[in-house]
């Protein structure tokens, strides 16, 4: 029994260290690295474009860049 508590607690202090702020921290000179093309979410930027405008002429609200349209495409 005294085996199986020892073990939960070393397992359960080794997953409390990676959660640790010096582990997550992110330097000014690493963000460099998550501006590259290979992180977009889409492929084809000119796609997400034409999509984002189609879904906020199609929205007939307040739109996600803050602008007010309605449903007829004008701005």
């Amino acid at each position: 029994m005294q085996y199986m508590v020892f073990n939960l607690l070393i397992v359960s202090l080794l997953f409390l260290s990676g959660c640790s702020d010096k582990l997550v921290r992110v330097m000014p000179y690493e963000k460099e690295h998550f501006a590259d093309k290979k992180m977009s979410l889409s492929p084809l930027e000119e796609r997400a474009e034409q999509e984002g405008h189609i879904f906020l002429i199609r929205e007939a609200s307040a739109g996600g860049d803050s602008s007010f349209q309605g449903g007829c495409g004008c701005r």
